[in-house]
């Protein structure tokens, strides 16, 4: 049952956290089970600890051994392709160029943008995208709403490496890549680019607005009220600097505001979460037993009975959910009176499973969470109940990688992990072990279905627009053979079309129409350039090789 946590503590950021008693105060986690989806087995050879402080940064004692933290994938580095209103924009740096592609009829437009591009973010709403060049120190503007697609290049005058689009599509913000070193003299200075000043034709000095942001800047988040963007946050190692996009210019020296000290202190493992409009942002520190909230304006901190392993928020702002592993146990904060008396905040007891990370719904796909671990032996997955903290624990075959919810929250994908080290006697079982798969998870009715893929490991998921189907990208490169499963969510059946080429990314189209509603790509390592389009609810299949000379449809 929930308990209201009563003891938690609520700050300013002037003032210092109050201290809480150690983890190990809070009872004991489940004791170990025999690693066949009972409760879970400590992993072996950890080394011994009575709390967290005992243990390095970023992990967690649970049941006396030190356990790393939980395993958030993030598929690559590279851009991947964009779905924009109408169209697929995939980034083509040897090319130096953006290919437009149209999922209906397959045509394509190689479209000349600064050298060696970087990046690329789409215009929300809109058949447009802008690309950064970092070698030319410049931004390109690529509108088609009419084509052949125009072009607009814009200068910058520093080396950037990432760009955001406000969601209103008004500004781009060109910033330093957090994963490698800043390129001429780019560290802590960011440049604001109104892009409807740009498509007017404006000067770039009337366009470009450099502001100084912090040093090491990680994360950039928009503000968004009433469907405009009002504020830009840009999360540096220690400090957050807000942008007034209402008035950028009289700003020279933006509103800079200290995080709290413990955010500062393993920024490559600190978690920033937003909700979709940026009102509410919520950070999370492996160094300490914390959360922060942050209005735009000031920090308010609480205080955890432990390191929570993972945080997130619900699309419409209403609550967050942290993980916290020692304890089995979810936290469950209402959004903003929690924050204002904490003493309603929920502690929910989830018995027999490993809390490790959760997954919450998309907007509109009801409130609960989704609760695994990536790194404890628990072949499960819990959905706990928002508030109620009613618990389901539905047993898996196989230990879990990631897990990804559908737009409505109906059907779930379960990644696996393979164990080639296995020692279940049975050799059936031994063999599904060892084997690399997914599960399809109807959440209504509890219909539980593995895929198991053998040496093909499950790497991309693209749900259709339309609903219903769920795409997951298979690759061996050992053995040289690639597909993608097209699976009907209404029946838990898969068919596998083969790929003729490495997948590397999927994604589905929005604001799809009746041609592309159960449609979506498939981008490949090829030479030349290669994205596949795949109709889920057919299995058939469209090719294009080649984004810049040559192209073909196959």
């Amino acid at each position: 049952m929930p308990r209201a946590l009563c003891w938690m503590t609520l700050t300013l950021l002037a003032l210092g956290a109050a201290g809480c008693a150690s983890s190990a105060d809070y009872g004991e986690s489940p004791s170990p089970g025999d690693g066949s989806g009972g409760a879970p087995n400590e992993p072996g050879g950890a080394p011994v600890c009575n709390t967290a402080a005992d243990c390095p940064a970023g992990y967690t004692c649970t049941r006396s051994a030190c356990v790393p933290p939980e395993d958030e994938k993030d598929a690559s580095d590279a851009p991947p392709p964009l779905a924009s209103k109408s169209f697929v924009y995939v980034l083509s740096p040897s090319a130096n160029s953006l290919t437009r592609i149209d999922p209906r009829t397959l045509t394509l437009e190689a479209i000349p943008v600064g050298a060696s591009p970087v990046d690329v973010a789409v215009v929300p709403g809109e058949d447009a995208a802008v690309t950064l060049s970092s070698l030319e120190a410049s931004l390109s503007v690529v509108d088609s709403a009419t084509l052949p697609s125009h072009v607009l290049r814009v200068p910058l005058g520093r080396r950037y490496g990432r760009v955001s689009v406000s969601p209103d599509g008004a500004y781009a913000l060109a910033w330093p890549d957090p994963s490698s070193p800043p390129g001429s003299g780019a560290e802590g200075v960011v440049s604001l680019v109104d892009l409807r000043a740009a498509r007017r034709g404006e000067p770039a000095e009337r366009t470009v607005l450099e502001r100084s942001a912090g040093f090491r800047v990680t994360d950039v988040l928009f503000r968004q009220e009433e469907g405009v963007a009002t504020h830009a946050y840009v999360f540096a190692k220690s400090t957050v600097t807000v942008l007034d996009l209402s008035a950028p210019r009289q700003q020279p020296l933006p509103v800079r505001i200290s995080l709290p000290a413990a955010m500062a202190a393993d920024i490559n493992s600190r978690e920033v979460v937003a909700t979709p409009d940026g009102q509410r942002v919520l950070l999370r520190a492996t160094s300490a037993a914390m959360l922060a909230s942050f209005d735009g304006a000031a920090f308010r901190t609480v205080t955890l009975p432990e390191v929570a392993t993972d945080v997130d928020l619900l699309p419409d702002g209403s609550g967050a959910v942290a993980a916290l592993r020692t304890a089995g146990q979810l936290a469950f904060i209402e959004l903003p009176g929690d924050l204002v008396d904490p003493s309603g905040i929920q502690l929910i007891d989830v018995p027999e499973t490993s809390v490790g990370q959760v997954v919450l719904p998309p907007d509109g796909g009801g409130h609960f969470a989704l609760v695994y671990t990536t790194v404890l032996n628990d072949e499960s997955l819990t959905r706990v109940e928002l508030p109620s903290g009613t618990v389901t624990r539905y047993p898996l075959e196989k230990r879990v990688d990631r897990v990804a919810l559908s737009a409505d929250g109906r059907a779930a994908v379960i990644i696996h992990k393979p164990e080639p080290a296995s020692t279940a006697t049975d050799p059936y079982e031994r063999a599904v072990d060892a084997d690399r798969g997914y599960s399809v998870l109807d959440l209504p009715s509890g219909y539980l279905q593995l895929r198991r893929t053998g040496k093909l490991e499950p790497a991309q998921l693209a749900f259709s627009s339309g609903g219903g189907f769920v795409g997951v990208t298979l690759r061996s490169d050992t053995e040289r053979r690639y597909a993608v499963d097209a699976v009907d969510l209404s029946t838990l059946v898969s068919h596998s079309v083969s790929l003729a080429s490495p997948p590397a990314y999927a994604g589905g189209f929005a604001g799809a129409t009746e041609e592309t509603r159960h449609r979506v790509f498939v981008s490949q390592l090829h030479p030349a350039g290669r994205i596949s389009f795949v109709n889920l609810d057919d299995s058939q299949i469209r090719t294009v090789t080649g984004f810049t000379l040559n192209s073909r449809i196959e």
